[in-house]
């Protein structure tokens, strides 16, 4: 059974694809497009602190977040 995407789960594949920095508003619209959540206040704050949470996860600075594929420890 597959488990449900997180928000930093839907992150990583939305800058995977994007394979540059994005700004964070538009990160996180685009995380609560995917996930059908409600663009409200409570709702940023939460998928916000989630992607601070996430080591896959690097903040570029002056706002920007970026997913580096290299940082990803592989499975032996």
């Amino acid at each position: 059974m597959q488990r449900k995407r997180s928000e930093a789960d839907w992150a990583v594949k939305i800058l995977s694809e994007k394979k540059e920095a994005m700004y964070y508003r538009d990160l996180l619209d685009a995380i609560m497009e995917q996930m059908g959540k409600k663009k409200e206040t409570a709702a940023y704050t939460s998928v916000y602190t989630r992607l601070n949470l996430d080591n896959r996860l690097i903040y570029q600075g002056e706002g920007y977040w970026y997913y580096d594929i290299n940082r990803i420890r592989k499975e032996v």
